[in-house]
């Protein structure tokens, strides 16, 4: 299965995360406190982050998972 990437957010601060649709709800639970955002997953990391700046403007990402 190709990966994706997924916007996270832990307490206000995103993240770009890129897993496969089934590894993304495995890496929730072990990494405590994120969330994933309401958008999509995208196929590319410059797609993520430019739908992470429209949702969480202002912000900057903090490294990937």
């Amino acid at each position: 299965m190709p990966s994706k990437f997924y916007i996270v957010e832990k307490n206000g601060i995103p993240a770009v995360w890129q897993a496969d649709p089934v590894r993304i709800a495995r890496l929730l639970k072990h990494k405590a406190g994120f969330t994933v955002t309401s958008e999509a997953p995208s196929d590319t990391r410059a797609e993520a982050l430019s739908k992470l700046r429209e949702v969480f403007p202002g912000s900057r990402p903090v490294k990937s998972s």
